[in-house]
């Protein structure tokens, strides 16, 4: 996984979703036929509507806010640590 992948990882993996991140991460870019390896900036967005529409199920009311998390990241605002 890129960079770019770890940091959305991260963000996933700071919500309740925890563990179960990796698994949603992996199955919705299979998905999209997105190589995480390879992921760059213009896939992220797509990946955000992917994970709006899955993530609810999971998060609930936290979806929100984790979205946002990960489109900072295609504009360079956050740095996940």
């Amino acid at each position: 996984m890129n960079d770019l992948g770890t940091r959305i990882l991260e963000v996933l993996e700071g919500s309740p979703l925890g563990d179960m991140s990796i698994h949603v991460l992996n199955k919705q870019s299979n998905d999209m036929e997105l190589d995480l390896d390879r992921v760059s900036k213009q896939d992220i967005l797509p990946l955000v509507e992917r994970l709006n529409d899955v993530l609810p199920f999971f998060l609930g009311d936290d979806t929100g806010s984790v979205l946002i998390d990960i489109r900072k990241i295609a504009s360079n605002e956050v740095t996940v640590s």
